[in-house]
């Protein structure tokens, strides 16, 4: 779908007299018509923008409605919802703890002002938050604000994310307290986020073209930009107008990319929350002003979002983290606005959890009023487990996902699968790696990021770029981006193909066979004539993994097969016996189909100088010779050892 702008001074009609009528029904409004392509015989669906509404008289607009406020007020009153009244208190206790904190700085680090941004955003969001209602927060968001437009720039040209979220903050705080704030911070902070944010998005002064970006920096510049540009409309409607124009424009085509058609996210599961929580912000912050979201929330992989996201959690507050991700289970704010607007309260079960057991107290505050608002809207009562116990997703990197009974307990299991490719944002080579929980331990890991801040330089100091992702880049040189160090294969020694993509092509989804098909040739073909990995749950216990390898009629082909673990490794005779932390045991053992020799082996999980340590993880496995022309099935099974 592309969408046509038609601005009313330019519209062409057959007569004046439809022109006057035309007008007088759309006074102050732009017409906004998706072309829709397909069924419906190409007719086209009209929507409208009222942007009538964005005056001086009317803030606040921004998200939080003034009947939201009115809700959350009721519900805290009359003490009905525990869950709104945590959200409230963990919005004012970090509100409080930034009363004293000392004023923000003008600092880099890494060559990026984001975590100076993100700070502000926060202390600006909880302490602008509608329902404080004493003068000591606005005079620490108000002195917040003026600190920041009156830096000498947001970093924006050579790092736009600074600019944006530092606009979304500062336009937050505009907007939620007008009415309180001064004339001078008012304008100041209409010339900053002119000046800082909006001039260098509308002529192209950044270093990375948002509006063209596949990946969250997409949704996380436009999203900042968005809601500062409907919180000043009326202080500078040509330029919100246009920065308004842009987002729709540029985002509805890369949510398609980065969600459909199943909703699994390509950048993992940190990145997820990243680039969904500003596009939720966004859409959300455009239903509040204008009335429409200009049907961005119905790209269909969007709508599906949630349910994977919830299927990333693994047990011991643990995520699946696959490409550029931290393995910690953290709060996904965007779970209570995707649960209000497709009204699925299921998907605020796991997220019903973490704040429950106290892992929302540590949450950033750039987006908890938000998570108030949102929680308003909904029950958050007796909200039920999800019924299924399979997901599997297509897109740029495919995911196969496995839960057992939902309790996050011992008697839970979790099971990822990744396909997909190295070479996209914040990819690695890790086709066909997975990740196992079982009795509590985690057995199948993925050793996750090394920060960039320890990293990009260093191999640019060696002549490489981190961000090059072809075959031949130094990224694949470190220690936790290739696939020697994920729980996946490797061929001759051999990196993969970065522009390969693994695929799932079957499911399983019995209570004695779940699990995927993975087909790895692709990543691989450059050592192999075919490779096919199968990895299943059998009745609920043993983790079972066949690989079928078909070597090169003029080659042979050394396998090594590699399992990263936060389980202590021991070769013994026959098998690999893991001890995890918690004193349970599993065993691995591996047969060869056609007799291929297996050796069992653990690998060293120290890299080189500059690689971030490891400690915690092993690596084992085997390895075995593939002869010319033939091949085999190396069936891997891990039973739990009473």
């Amino acid at each position: 779908m592309t969408i046509r702008y038609t601005r009313i001074l330019h519209c062409t009609l057959t007569s004046l007299s439809a022109l006057i009528l035309f007008c007088s029904c759309n006074k102050g409004k732009d017409v906004y018509i998706p072309e829709e392509g397909g069924g419906g015989g190409g007719q086209k669906k009209e929507e409208t923008a009222d942007y009538s509404k964005l005056t001086a008289a009317n803030h606040p607009r921004v998200i939080m409605t003034e009947a939201d406020v009115t809700t959350i007020k009721n519900k805290l009153s009359a003490g009905s919802d525990a869950n709104l009244s945590t959200i409230h208190k963990i919005i004012l206790a970090y509100a409080d703890s930034k009363l004293n904190a000392a004023d923000l700085q003008y600092k880099l680090t890494s060559n990026r002002l984001l975590s100076v941004s993100s700070e502000a955003a926060a202390r600006i969001a909880c302490c602008s938050y509608r329902l404080t209602g004493e003068q000591k927060y606005l005079e620490r968001a108000e002195k917040d604000m003026k600190t920041v437009c009156n830096f000498s720039d947001w970093h924006s040209a050579a790092h736009f994310l600074d600019g944006a979220e530092m606009a979304y903050g500062v336009g937050i705080g505009y907007d939620w307290l007008y009415k309180d704030l001064s004339t001078e911070t008012k304008n100041l902070a209409v010339k900053a986020i002119t000046d800082f944010a909006f001039y260098c998005a509308l002529n192209g002064k950044w270093n990375l073209n948002f509006y063209t970006s596949e990946s969250n920096w997409n949704q996380v510049c436009n999203g900042g930009l968005v809601v500062a540009a409907l919180a000043i409309y009326e202080a500078n409607s040509t330029d919100s107008k246009q920065i308004i124009e842009k987002a729709v424009s540029s985002n509805k085509t890369i949510m398609k990319t980065l969600y459909n058609p199943d909703g699994n996210y390509p950048e993992g599961y940190g990145y997820w929350s990243f680039g969904t929580s500003f596009e939720c912000l966004m859409l959300s912050a455009m239903e509040s002003c204008l009335g429409t979201d200009f049907s961005l929330s119905d790209v269909e992989g969007f709508k599906k979002t949630g349910k994977w996201i919830m299927f990333m959690e693994g047990m011991n507050g643990l995520c699946f983290n696959y490409c550029d991700c931290d393995n910690s289970s953290d709060p996904m704010y965007p779970q209570w606005y995707l649960a209000n607007k497709f009204n699925d309260p299921s998907l605020m079960y796991v997220e019903l959890r973490k704040l429950g057991s106290g892992k929302y107290s540590s949450a950033d505050g750039m987006y908890m009023p938000m998570v108030a608002t949102y929680a308003s809207r909904s029950a958050t009562t007796d909200v039920a487990a999800p019924s299924d116990h399979l997901w599997t997703g297509a897109g740029i990197n495919p995911v196969g996902l496995v839960h057992g009974d939902w309790t996050f307990s011992s008697t839970d299991v979790f099971l990822g699968l990744k396909a997909g490719k190295g070479n996209h944002s914040h990819g690695h080579l890790d086709a066909g790696s997975f990740v196992f929980d079982a009795r509590g331990v985690r057995w199948s890991a993925d050793l996750g990021l090394q920060s960039y801040g320890t990293i990009e330089s260093v191999i640019a100091g060696l002549g490489g770029n981190f961000s090059d992702y072809s075959q031949n880049s130094m990224r694949w040189d470190v220690f936790r981006y290739n696939n020697y160090n994920h729980s996946t294969l490797t061929i001759n020694d051999a990196k993969h193909k970065p522009s390969g993509t693994a695929t799932i092509t079957s499911t399983f989804d019995t209570d004695a066979k779940r699990g995927f098909v993975c087909n790895m040739t692709p990543p691989l073909s450059d050592q192999l004539s075919s490779a096919t990995r199968t990895i299943y749950l059998e009745n609920g216990t043993d983790l079972v993994i066949e690989d079928n390898i078909g070597a090169k009629a003029a080659s042979s082909a050394m396998v090594r097969w590699t399992m990263v673990t936060m389980a202590s490794p021991k070769v013994e005779t026959g098998r690999i016996l893991l001890t995890g932390t918690n004193g349970k045991k599993m065993q691995l053992t591996v047969t060869a189909k056609n007799g291929s020799s297996v050796e069992l082996k653990t690998w060293s999980t120290v890299g080189k100088s500059y690689d971030a340590a490891n400690t915690g993880y092993y690596e084992c496995g085997f390895e075995s010779k593939v002869s010319s022309g033939s091949s085999d099935t190396f069936t891997v099974r891990l039973t739990p050892v009473q």
